[in-house]
């Protein structure tokens, strides 16, 4: 099987997630909730909100990109022998 037929949709249009972008992303959506609670404001906590929930989804794309990874390792037959 090509490679590209091994990818997923996803992978295809976007590409696969870096482990250091889903961080940094998570870095700052830790600087918003703290700019969030020190200074209270609409802005603050809409941006908080958002940042968190970008970040949540850069880091599972990331953790579903790895699990797709190891069941496509050569030998990786735990997967179908639990089914």
């Amino acid at each position: 099987m090509t490679e590209m037929k091994r990818r997923s949709v996803l992978e295809r249009l976007v590409g696969k997630p870096l482990p250091w972008i889903a961080w940094t992303w998570a870095a700052l959506a830790v600087i918003w909730i703290i700019l969030a609670i020190v200074d209270p404001s609409g802005f603050h906590t809409f941006m908080a909100i958002t940042w968190s929930i970008l970040a949540a989804l850069q880091l599972s794309a990331n953790h579903y990109a790895r699990k797709q990874e190891r069941s496509r390792a050569p030998g990786a037959d735990f997967d179908t022998a639990a089914r």
